[in-house]
């Protein structure tokens, strides 16, 4: 029997089932691009078992397609289960399915890490919440796995060599608003924007391009634009996003820049990772005159940052980790 792909968007009343042989060949620049490219790949890896799989963007939202299929849930960013869990055969989902270790969260910077215990225990409270709500308490468990988030405004380009981009250090991303906030996001992204112009003050020998935009300003750059600006860059910076990843980390890693972080979380796909985690944005300016000093470094940091996309981040390399844990997973539910 063939496979079944559905997708179910916020803006659709219902599931809509897709001929992934017959999709148009140039996706809008969202992370559809890259989850509807794992589905293909799973297709091709898993041919012929009648299986369903499920793209959604809802979390407690369920549909009679979805009974014993596999769901690929994209979007959630507080760690919550599906209120539906115990109803399909496995969920696949973004942003993790549990929050990182408390000792993780309190190695980061005061203003991030108390704004990330707070978001923490609000996760929480949501999760007990819904679990009353729901019911799901105490039922036995669906397989559940984590997804990377994907690239979002990303084009498919072939990358330059490091030693041959223009660029030494690019950021692009939205300005930290002033004032007071609880987002760990903006105090993170604050921090970021200190180390980076202490950086230009102190290497001013070297490229370093920002372009910090207000939350609401249209002035942002086009996925093209974008894509080349990143393309072009020896480092990216990728200061950590409403929650403890982003969609930076991932674009700069498919076009293979050598990559400068807050600490990562504890995920499948981060294991063994080249990305350079500093957990105070102060030191940047050492950090980057170190490696800027060393273009071997920075080569070989490049080509085992693309060996990482290659076998962790991948369309291929997720769709061939699902069908593992599908294969090792029990048969669906009567």
């Amino acid at each position: 029997m063939p496979n079944r792909f559905f997708l179910w968007l916020y803006s659709y009343a219902n599931p809509v089932q897709l001929d992934l042989g017959n999709l148009p060949p140039d996706l809008p620049a969202t992370d559809l691009r890259y989850f509807v490219r794992i589905l293909q790949h799973l297709d091709s890896l898993l041919p012929g078992t009648g299986m369903t799989f499920v793209l959604t963007w809802h979390l407690d939202a369920f549909h009679e397609v979805m009974k014993d299929a596999v769901i690929l849930l994209v979007g959630d960013e507080r760690y919550q289960t599906p209120s539906y869990q115990r109803h399909v055969r496995a969920v696949f989902k973004t942003g993790g399915v549990r929050p990182n270790p408390l000792r993780e969260t309190l190695r980061l910077r005061w203003p991030v890490a108390w704004r990330t215990l707070l978001r923490d225990a609000r996760n929480l409270s949501t999760r007990i919440e819904r679990q009353w709500r729901h019911g799901s308490a105490g039922q036995v468990a669906t397989p559940m796995g984590e997804l990377p988030l994907g690239y979002f405004q990303l084009r498919d380009v072939e990358p330059a060599p490091v030693e041959q981009r223009p660029v030494d250090v690019f950021f692009a991303g939205v300005q930290a608003v002033s004032g007071w906030t609880l987002r760990a996001s903006v105090a993170a992204r604050k921090q970021m924007a200190a180390g980076l112009a202490a950086a230009q003050a102190a290497l001013p020998q070297y490229r370093i391009e920002s372009l910090l935009t207000a939350f609401k300003s249209g002035k942002r750059l086009s996925p093209e634009d974008y894509t080349r600006a990143l393309a072009n860059a020896k480092i990216a910076l990728a200061p950590r996003g409403n929650f403890d990843e982003t969609f930076r980390l991932f674009e700069a890693a498919k076009l293979g820049c050598v990559i400068i972080s807050d600490p990562l979380p504890q995920r499948w796909y981060y294991r063994g990772c080249p990305v350079i985690s500093i957990p105070n944005w102060s030191t940047l300016p050492g950090v980057l005159k170190g490696l800027l000093a060393d273009p071997a470094r920075l080569a070989e940091l490049s080509l085992r940052t693309r060996q990482w996309w290659d076998s962790a981040l991948s369309e291929a390399a997720v769709a061939n980790h699902i069908a593992q844990i599908l294969a090792n997973a029990d048969h669906p539910r009567e």
